[in-house]
């Protein structure tokens, strides 16, 4: 049976070598941000851990909407939530958002990821979020034709194809875009 652990990164003192129990499956580079110091596993041998402890079960970072502006302010409307918007065809948003951890503080991590968005009818859009010392910002065009209607994000989308320490919770996004 697979147990899922968090391994210290720890060296033998006579060889400066890095030291871990057998029988443990690695995985990529992006689980070591989830616990400084901490290589994620999985562990399939049968002896306790003592030493290296079962993880603890972690909460996923949560990517909280702080501002949501459009380049046509006066025909545009944000929710007080921030989850959904509406606004003119042609319109160009912008999100910002924030990455917070466990105790709701800010993750200082950066990277960019792909945010899909779905048109309601099945037509799928791409939009790059760029993440830089927790704060996401996104920049969403809606200018060609055929973009007017129910645009959606959610945070099964979102996560697909993350690795699973990379994935984020979030409460997701609507945009309806009306012509103009």
């Amino acid at each position: 049976m697979m147990k899922r652990v968090h391994f210290p990164i720890r060296t033998d003192d006579s060889s400066g070598l890095i030291t871990y129990p057998d029988q443990i499956r690695f995985f990529s580079n992006a689980d070591l941000a989830a616990m400084p110091g901490h290589i994620i596993a999985e562990y399939s041998g049968s002896l306790d851990l003592p030493l290296y402890g079962p993880s603890k079960p972690s909460v996923r970072p949560l990517l909280v909407i702080t501002q949501v502006t459009s380049d046509r302010s006066t025909q545009t409307t944000v929710a007080m939530d921030r989850h959904e918007v509406i606004c003119p065809q042609g319109a160009t948003l912008s999100f910002t958002a924030e990455l917070r951890g466990e105790d709701s503080a800010v993750l200082p991590l950066s990277d960019s990821f792909r945010l899909p968005i779905r048109q309601q009818g099945g037509r799928d859009g791409l939009l790059l979020a760029t993440l830089v010392e927790g704060i996401v910002t996104v920049s969403a065009p809606f200018t060609v034709p055929g973009d007017d209607g129910t645009w959606l994000v959610d945070e099964a989308a979102i996560n697909a194809g993350l690795p699973e320490a990379a994935q984020m919770r979030f409460a997701g996004m609507t945009v309806s875009v009306f012509r103009a």
